[in-house]
């Protein structure tokens, strides 16, 4: 199995009429939709790896589910540690299968035994998740309800790494549910002393600037589309 195995793959599930504004990016095995307000994209990545099952070498390949709206991101540029080609790649929420109860990882048997049948079982899946997520994270509403709802309901936690997400998350809540932020910002800033506390790298890079981030945050109008386009 090689890339180019991969790219075909790609190129396949790109035929299916779902996909058809959508454009192949051979870089990084990817369907990609650019819009008015961020992009929409599927990903191949893949590994050299062995299929358990039918105890054979085989090429893993792991689909990845990416939104990204750019009010989410855009803003936070200007304050940013990472190069800006970094960052416009960022999205506001990606998934793998397993992530929501599919199929995470797909094998190809390097003998290329039963690969049709393979190739199409990663298509058919491809497709139908692309369908539903694409649909359930058409809106910031949607967004929300995942990064932050399950939280407010005791059902997620937040994360406890990184730091670029602290920022998305509150303009999240000031778009969305504004009445909730005071309760949104106390519970990530709680989040932000406990990840500082154990030098999370990350973190720690903005944490004597964070008062200043965060008023600048706090009075700015992420409504007005200067940021991106914001769709409820």
């Amino acid at each position: 199995m090689t890339k180019k195995d991969v790219l075909n793959i790609v190129e396949y599930i790109a035929t299916d009429s779902f996909f058809k504004d959508f454009v192949v990016r051979k870089r990084d095995n990817s369907i990609i939709l650019k819009t008015d307000y961020g992009y929409k994209q599927v990903q191949l990545e893949h590994y050299n790896s062995y299929d358990l099952s039918r105890n054979a070498l085989a090429l893993e390949i792991t689909p990845g589910y990416a939104v990204r709206f750019n009010v989410l991101h855009k803003w936070f540029e200007k304050y940013c540690k990472r190069p800006l080609n970094v960052q416009r790649e960022d999205y506001s929420v990606g998934l793998i299968g397993s992530m929501f109860n599919k199929t995470s990882e797909f094998y190809l048997l390097e003998s290329r035994e039963d690969y049709t049948k393979d190739v199409q079982k990663i298509y058919t899946e491809v497709v139908n998740n692309a369908k539903y997520l694409f649909s359930k994270f058409a809106t910031l509403n949607g967004i929300y309800q995942y990064h932050i709802g399950e939280v407010l309901q005791g059902k997620e936690e937040l994360p406890d790494g990184g730091a670029v997400w602290v920022f998305q998350y509150l303009i999240l809540t000031r778009l969305v549910a504004p009445s909730s932020y005071d309760i949104v910002k106390n519970m990530i800033l709680e989040r932000v002393k406990l990840m500082i506390s154990r030098k999370e790298p990350n973190i720690i890079m903005y944490s004597d600037d964070l008062p200043a981030i965060l008023d600048d945050l706090e009075h700015t109008d992420f409504s007005t589309g200067e940021w991106g386009k914001v769709i409820m």
